[in-house]
This record gives C-alpha cells, sequence and structure tokens, in this order.
C-alpha cells in the first residue's frame, strides 16, 4: 500500500473510477477518476511554471475542490503546499509569506468577506521585492491555460515534505510544521481505523483545509478509505445541515463549537432537516465536555460519538474514543492512543518514563509525526528528542491499556472554537497602544466557542486604555477569532515568585469579576 499522495490518488482512481470522492456546497461529487485527471492537469500547470521537487508554492483559500487539486499537484510534482489560514488579515498574510517564501501563491477570487486579489496584492506589496514569490495566480479557472494540459510523470516521494501548516505556540511566532504525505496517510489510516469509518461512508466536515485535521483527518482519510467527503467554503449551520440531507451523510466531523451550532439551529427547526442518515459524529480540536456530547448526539440523532485528541506535529491524530464504551464513559477521556503510534508519559522537560495512570507530559512517536519546523532547528531541537520522541506539550496520564486522560496544557494555547491562538501574538498587537504598559492573554470559558481571548491590562502612567479602540486596533492585525472579545484594566498583573506572570490567578481574577 503507497503512502505517497499522487500515487494513492492514482491507484483510488484506477480502482474506484466512478466512485464520488469529493464534493463541495450544492456542487455534485467529483469522483475519484475525475479527480485524479484534474490533478494531472494541475500538475501540467504546476510544471509550466517551473514548480518542481523541493519547491514550495501557498494557498490561500477557503475550502474548494480546487485546493485539494492544487494539493495532490503539488504532491504530483514533489513541492510543498504552504496552508495560509483564510482567516488572515493582509499583514498576517504578509508575515506568513515572508517567512514561508513560496515560489507561487494561488489565491481565491473571494475570500470570506474580502477581495482575494485586492488584499493578497496589498499583502505581497509589503514584502521586499526579493521576499515575494515569483508569481501569484488566481486559483480556479484562469490556470487552465497555463501549460498544455498533458500531466507529467508522478513524483511519487513519500517522504519529501508535502504540506507545511502553521501552528501557534504559547510563545513567539508562529511555527511551520512540515508534513510529509507519510505522515498524513498513515494517520488518516489509523484514525479511519480506530473510529470505525469506512468505504461506504459518506462524511459531512466543515472543517478548514487550512488545518491539519480537516486535510488529513478529512479530506485524505476520504482519500485513503474511499468514504465520500462532503464540504462547504466556510462553516454555516444551515448550509452544513442541507449538505448532510442531500448526500445522506453517515458521519458528521466537526470541532465543539459546531455541533453546538448545529444543535441549536436543529431545536429551532426540528423538522426542518432531514438527518435521519446520520449515525457517527467525529469531534476534536477542543475540549468534549460529556454535557456537549450528550445534547449532540440526541439533538442530531447519533448513535455514538467518536472523540479525537491530536495535534499539527502528530499529522495530527494522537488517540481515539470511538464513543462505544470502550474507552470509558463520554468525556471522561480522550480515548486510546491509536494502534501504531508510540506514547509515553514522563515527568515534564525530560525523558524519565512515568508509571500507568500517573500524569506528565505525552510524548509520542511514530510514522505520522512530523521530521521538525521548518526552518527552525532549535524549535525542532526542543519538540522532538534525538531518538524521535515528539515532546506533546500536554499533561495526561495513560493507564495500561494506552487510554489517555488530559490534565492540562504546558502550552499556553487558546483554543477558540478548534482554532489555536498564540497569547504572545494578541499580546503584542495590545502593546502597541501607548496607553498600555503591560498585559496578559488569556483564554476565558466559553460554553459556545470552548474559550474566548480575553486580556488583562495595565495602564501606562497617566492614561486610561480605550477598551473600544484597543479591539478596534488588534481587529486591523490579526484575524477576526484572535481579537478579544473582553478587556480589563488592572493596577497590576498577578505575578509568580519568579517574576513571570501568574497565569493561573490571572485567569481567576478575571472570571472572578465576571461573576460579580
Amino acid at each position: 500500500m503507497t503512502n505517497a499522495l499522487d500515487a494513492t490518488v492514482l491507484d483510488h482512481a484506477a480502482q474506484h473510477p466512478d466512485r464520488p470522492l469529493y464534493a463541495f456546497d450544492q456542487d455534485r461529487p467529483v469522483s475519484a477518476g475525475e479527480f485524479a485527471d484534474l490533478a494531472g492537469r494541475r500538475a501540467a500547470t504546476l510544471a509550466a511554471l517551473d514548480v518542481g521537487r523541493g519547491d514550495r508554492i501557498a494557498v490561500w483559500a477557503e475550502n474548494s475542490l480546487d485546493w485539494l487539486v492544487l494539493l495532490a499537484a503539488a504532491a504530483w510534482r514533489g513541492a510543498a503546499l504552504v496552508t495560509l489560514h483564510p482567516g488572515l488579515s493582509a499583514p498576517e498574510l504578509t508575515t506568513a509569506l515572508a517567512r514561508s517564501r513560496p515560489r507561487r501563491l494561488f489565491v481565491a477570487r473571494h475570500i470570506r468577506d474580502r477581495d482575494g486579489a485586492a488584499t493578497a496584492a496589498q499583502a505581497l506589496g509589503a514584502l521586499p521585492a526579493s521576499a515575494r514569490p515569483y508569481g501569484w495566480h488566481i486559483l480556479g479557472d484562469n490556470l487552465a491555460g497555463i501549460g498544455d494540459g498533458t500531466a507529467p510523470a508522478p513524483a511519487g516521494h513519500p517522504d519529501a515534505t508535502l504540506n507545511i501548516q502553521f501552528t501557534s505556540g504559547s510563545t513567539g511566532p508562529a511555527k511551520m510544521v512540515a508534513l510529509s504525505a507519510r505522515n498524513l496517510i498513515a494517520n488518516a489510516r489509523w484514525t479511519a481505523d480506530t473510529a470505525g469509518l469506512r468505504a461506504a461512508d459518506r462524511i459531512a466536515s466543515p472543517l478548514p483545509l487550512a488545518h491539519a485535521a480537516g486535510l488529513g483527518s478529512g479530506a485524505v482519510l476520504a482519500l485513503v478509505t474511499g468514504a465520500l467527503w462532503v464540504s462547504v467554503s466556510r462553516f454555516r449551520s444551515e448550509p452544513v445541515l442541507t449538505q448532510i440531507a442531500r448526500h445522506r451523510c453517515t458521519v458528521l466531523q466537526a470541532v465543539p463549537t459546531m455541533a453546538t451550532m448545529l444543535a441549536d439551529t436543529v431545536e429551532t427547526a426540528p423538522d426542518r432537516f432531514d438527518l435521519s442518515s446520520l449515525r457517527v459524529g467525529f469531534l476534536g480540536g477542543a475540549p468534549c465536555p460529556p454535557a456537549l456530547l450528550a445534547r449532540t448526539r440526541r439533538v442530531l440523532g447519533l448513535d455514538r460519538i467518536a472523540v479525537i485528541y491530536g495535534q499539527t506535529e502528530a499529522g495530527p491524530t494522537i488517540s481515539v474514543d470511538p464513543g462505544d464504551g470502550s474507552c470509558g464513559s463520554p468525556g471522561d477521556t480522550v480515548g486510546r492512543i491509536v494502534a501504531d503510534l508510540g506514547a509515553v508519559v514522563v515527568t515534564p522537560g525530560t525523558r524519565t518514563e512515568l508509571p500507568a495512570g500517573q500524569p506528565g507530559e505525552l510524548l509520542v512517536r511514530g510514522e505520522s509525526v512530523t521530521a521538525g519546523y521548518v526552518d527552525d532547528p532549535t524549535a525542532t531541537e526542543a519538540a522532538i528528542t534525538t531518538d524521535g520522541w515528539l515532546r506533546t506539550g500536554d499533561l495526561g496520564a495513560l493507564d495500561t491499556d494506552r487510554i489517555l486522560t488530559l490534565t492540562g496544557r504546558v502550552k499556553e494555547l487558546i483554543i477558540r472554537g478548534g482554532e489555536n491562538i498564540s497569547p504572545a501574538e494578541v499580546e503584542a498587537a495590545l502593546l502597541d497602544d501607548p496607553a498600555v504598559a503591560q498585559v496578559c492573554v488569556l483564554g476565558l470559558p466559553s460554553p459556545r466557542w470552548g474559550e474566548e481571548v480575553a486580556a488583562l491590562v495595565v495602564a501606562a502612567p497617566g492614561t486610561e486604555p480605550d477598551h473600544d479602540r484597543l479591539t478596534g486596533t488588534a481587529a486591523t492585525r490579526l484575524a477576526r477569532h484572535k481579537v478579544p472579545t473582553l478587556i480589563r484594566t488592572v493596577g497590576d498583573l498577578p505575578l509568580l515568585p519568579s517574576g513571570k506572570v501568574d497565569r493561573r490567578a490571572a485567569l481567576a481574577l478575571l472570571t472572578g469579576e465576571e461573576r460579580r
């Protein structure tokens, strides 16, 4: 069985040319044979643009068939596709392009509520000429005239970097995770096997392809299992529910926030959408409380809900609770480590393994784990041991059956609606205001989003921070989901004896003020 993406596309097309593979919004599904043909033609386009082995290209777009075709074409040419989140602001796009240095940039004509071409031009204009891509292109039909359409020979490199994902850290700039076809395909197989997904399934997934879960546990999983993957350009409850009914989907893949919104919509009009085909929920990307699981299962009429835990560096799935009772009560654990992934719990920052049941830092190792961070050997050395173990930064305990219970995070990421947000990035944006002397950004518990971005600010002498101005300025620099929804001015930030901010005390201060 191949671990190269281009070979997987061609094998699937040869064996099941007419089997539906991908569907987006109201388009009819594209078959495996049609997808292979489109990928070959787009590979011809990349060849004409002088994109080949080891090159990087970037895509800035919402979910679409063109997005996936470009990924397959990159694999065909031995190139890496840099994934740019559609929510990026123009300054964030400039930064991402400066760091990833793609040879070519592919942009959707419309991205959410923005003109993709105009925003890309603004972002590129802020780069020095030496740092700009050789060219940028509108994703879609206008690429058809580049090259003669004759598919070149596929590269078939399973271990070359295929996808570069930006992932936020608790401090400093976002890191670029290198994922190979082998990483993605191996992890997709493990995820499908453990969650009990099969070729006959039809998976409704509004998860963004710009995330490892939407890409690896979604679109690539469909390719390796033969299931139909049904998506939308951007999450909205009604279009997702309409797609489920239209395609008779059997599986719903979502983050908890999406599941909550879908249940809200169904409860307001219980007879409007036919969800009788659904049997499995497939949730991850943020904590899944038992009450949320119970409500989602009841309202959407699911037989069971599989809970997924993972991170981008692991490809992404680390553990799965299939929802059949084999891993305890729903929500009590994040399931069993997938079968072919090694896992140990150690004293944080060491390689000293701890006994079963004792909490510590989780380390994982296996075929799906990244080789490291792009252009960042220091971060790679800190995250991956010399013998290949990935330090997840998450705290948990493993029992003798490899069932994982998470107990906390070493990292300080905020996870809002499945989106990872670096507090340091938001803090930097707020500190640009002359009225702010100090700031601490935290995740505030939210029943809808999991966490909301909140900030404690200390005023500069003789000033009074204007909270509306702070959020307005942050909105010009940051994607919308990163902008704080709550800002409080305090006299001082709570500190640990080391002089670092006591983030636990800061959060208690925020939640305490909320209760008053």
